[in-house]
């Protein structure tokens, strides 16, 4: 995964070493930064701690194709958005440390991170496009209302999805807003951890709590809603992973459609109903959301006009317990 001697990764090395000199005779003489100040000592260790992450995430399968060509490339806004993905669930964690590596970064480490990309930006120059980053709430749309919300529920025990992928999309939706999980922690489920014909429909769920290493455990009951949902999906999912050569491989969300991948220098066809990883899970929601959000707008009467459902499984997620939190007030 290591890719260190990428063009853009020397390039980003070379202008940290400028502002913040390892040498301390240099140290003592560097140069401000463009917007006028120096680099303390704790910045300079945030500095090249992104860019030894952005050297580990240019090797990568999931970031773009060629990222790390030129630092251009590697702060365009789509190398951005995938590198904070992956890093938001402790993907580039310090390999020194095992326990910490896949355990996601908290609210304030992240937005360290994205104020050092903006600092790489300037000092390139180039315009770096990064979210905003909230301790309550992570670059969140507006949660959706209680009218946009009937037709959510309506979907899911409505009409049967278009296909897969927005099937796929309902039932993580469903069970997102059940279980308030995370996409790293959906993505681990099976099929045995759902149970939907045993009574009260529940589901085995698990949480990774940041920052702590602390994992929880937990059943949790479905709403009728979700149950349906998650029956179509597996009804999908039955007709996918019959097309694998093999058995199957028993995880819950697996790939609606063959795709390539790039796997160390050379394309890879990643087949239909093979599993999903959080970057895939992550994707492959906002494809079905973006379907979904289509199918309603086209069914909205007002008031009002209609306001997209957010894209994003941390959206629900945030946006769940956001509601949880005021309701509790009320």
């Amino acid at each position: 995964m290591v890719e260190q001697d990428a063009p853009g990764v020397r390039r980003l090395e070379r202008l940290v070493e400028r502002v913040a000199p390892r040498d301390p005779v240099r140290w003592e003489a560097r140069p401000p930064l463009k917007r006028g100040r120096l680099v303390s000592r704790s910045r300079a260790d945030q500095l090249r701690a992104t860019v030894r992450q952005l050297g580990l995430a240019v090797g990568h399968d999931e970031m773009p194709e060629r990222c790390g060509r030129s630092a251009k490339a590697l702060l365009a806004p789509r190398s951005i958005d995938a590198f904070l993905e992956l890093a938001s669930e402790g993907e580039f964690r310090d390999r020194r440390n095992p326990a910490a590596i896949g355990s996601p970064l908290s609210w304030s480490t992240l937005a360290t991170l994205r104020d050092c990309l903006v600092i790489l930006g300037e000092q390139a120059g180039i315009e770096v496009v990064v979210p905003r980053i909230y301790r309550e709430r992570l670059d969140l749309a507006p949660v959706a209302g209680a009218e946009q919300l009937e037709l959510l529920y309506g979907r899911l025990v409505g009409s049967v999805p278009a296909d897969a992928t927005m099937a796929r999309s309902l039932a993580c939706a469903g069970l997102v807003l059940d279980s308030r999980m995370r996409s790293g922690d959906l993505v681990t489920r099976r099929v045995e951890h759902v149970h939907l014909d045993e009574g009260d429909a529940w589901v085995d769920a698990v949480w990774h709590h940041q920052g702590s290493g602390r994992v929880r455990e937990d059943q949790v009951p479905l709403r009728p809603g979700t149950v349906t949902a998650l029956r179509r999906w597996l009804g999908f999912r039955e007709g996918l992973v019959a097309g694998l050569q093999g058995s199957d491989h028993g995880m819950l969300w697996v790939t609606a459609k063959a795709r390539m991948h790039l796997v160390h220098g050379a394309y890879e066809t990643y087949e239909a109903g093979m599993p999903l990883g959080p970057w895939g899970m992550r994707r492959g929601f906002s494809t079905g959301m973006d379907r979904l959000n289509e199918v309603l707008a086209s069914q909205w009467e007002g008031p009002g006009p209609w306001v997209p459902l957010p894209p994003r499984v941390e959206q629900w997620r945030r946006g769940a317990e956001w509601a949880q939190e005021q309701a509790g007030q009320g």
